[in-house]
C-alpha cells in the first residue's frame, strides 16, 4: 500500500470536512444526496488512513520532491513564483499548493537549486524557470 503525503493543512482540511459530512450525514437521510456524503467520506478515511503528515519545520533542501516549497523565477521577465507540491486531493492553485502531477511540479520533481525546467504549453513559446530555492519537511 502506497503511503500518501499530506501537508498539515491539507491533514486539517480533510480532518474537517470529513466532521462536516458527519454532521450532514444526519440531515440527509433520506435523501439521494446521502449517497454522495457517504462515498466522499469513505474517500476521505482511505486518504487519511493511508497518509503521512509531513512536519511543519523546514529546511533547506536539495531536491525537490513531494511536500517542498520551490521558488522560481521565470527566465525572460524576471518574475518569481512560490509553489508548495502536494498531493492532489490538496492542491489549491489559490494557496500557491500545486499538485505532483501539474506541469510545474512534473518538471521540478528531482531538480536541484538552480535547475532550469521548462514547462512545454500547448500554444506558444515553452516557459522557462530556474529554481532558486527548495524548501524541504
Amino acid at each position: 500500500m502506497n503511503m500518501l503525503k499530506l501537508t498539515q493543512e491539507g491533514t486539517r482540511k480533510l480532518e474537517k470536512e470529513l466532521q462536516y459530512l458527519s454532521k450532514r450525514k444526519k440531515e440527509f437521510r433520506n435523501s439521494p444526496e446521502k449517497d454522495f456524503i457517504n462515498s466522499r467520506m469513505d474517500e476521505i478515511e482511505n486518504v487519511l488512513s493511508r497518509s503521512i503528515t509531513f512536519p511543519s519545520v523546514r529546511e533547506a533542501g536539495d531536491l525537490v520532491e513531494t511536500g517542498s516549497v520551490i521558488t522560481i523565477e521565470e527566465t525572460i521577465y524576471k518574475e518569481r513564483y512560490t509553489y508548495t507540491i502536494v498531493h492532489p486531493f490538496e492542491a489549491d492553485p489559490r494557496d500557491n499548493t500545486i499538485s505532483v502531477h501539474s506541469p510545474i511540479a512534473k518538471a521540478a520533481l528531482g531538480k536541484t537549486i538552480n535547475s532550469l525546467i521548462c514547462i512545454q504549453v500547448p500554444a506558444g513559446e515553452n516557459l522557462t524557470y530556474n529554481i532558486i530555492d527548495i524548501q524541504n519537511c
